[in-house]
Formats: C-alpha cells, structure tokens, sequence
C-alpha cells in the first residue's frame, strides 16, 4: 500500500489515545474522548480528544460520527479541520436519547477522514438552468 500523506499527532493530555484503524482498509481512523463527560439528554457538549494535528498542506480532515452511536442517540456533529488548524481536536456531541450518556477516557467517540483540498477558481456568471431543481428532484 502506498502512503499519499503524512499527519503528524501530538498527545497533549495522559488519557489520549492515538487516531486508530480498526483495518488497514477502513477509510477513517477512530477518535477517542481524554476526558470523562455525562452528557445529558437533549445536551451538546464538545469532549477533547487530546490530541493536536498537523496535517500536510492540499489535505483536510473530516469528523464525521460513528453509526453505532447514532443509532442509540449520540450523534456528532460534522466538522473540518484544516492543514493550519494546530489546537487540541474537539469533538462537539449531541445526545438525543432520553438518558445520560456517560462518555469515559478512551472511548471511541468519533471518526475522522483525511481527503484532498482541490484548487477551485470561482467564477461569477450565469449559471445554465437544466430540467433539474429543488428538493427531491429525482423524485421521492
């Protein structure tokens, strides 16, 4: 397997635990909480990982959730991290459940995906109309 990037990772608290894959070909590495957190029910809270990132230049990084814990309640909130963001990773959690949610160090808390930052020019103008618009356009 050839390496297209490298992300450097700095533990900056004990309870952190390295981004993991749980297989090589699996396309996001796991994130897990440094910290021991009750979130209640209909709460938002952001948990630090303890970690900081510093991810190469034409590359970002991609939160996204974890199907398991969105299916019982606990759903995260998408976010980017940037090739020039270098604070501790905060991963901001709701909890739609109806119960507490105790979160506790190490737990796997979110995923997070390295992709490429395409170079884009913008250009104002007339945008051509086609067949296609709005909500469900497809259909149902």
């Amino acid at each position: 397997m050839t390496v297209d990037t490298t992300l450097i990772v700095e533990r900056v608290h004990p309870e952190a635990l390295l981004p993991k894959k749980a297989l090589i070909e699996d396309a996001c590495f796991d994130l897990f909480s440094a910290e021991e957190r009750v979130v209640p029910p209909g709460a938002t809270q952001v948990l630090g990982t303890g970690l900081q990132v510093q991810i190469e230049p034409g590359w970002e990084a991609q939160v996204r959730g974890r199907s398991g814990l969105a299916s019982r309640g606990l759903v995260v909130h998408p976010g980017t991290i940037d090739s020039l963001y270098r604070k501790e990773l905060k991963i901001i959690v709701h909890n739609l459940s109806d119960q507490d949610w105790a979160i506790a160090p190490q737990d796997r808390i979110a995923q997070m995906k390295l992709s490429r930052v395409w170079s884009v020019e913008l250009i104002e103008g007339k945008v051509q109309p086609t067949e296609r618009g709005g909500l469900g356009s497809t259909g149902r």
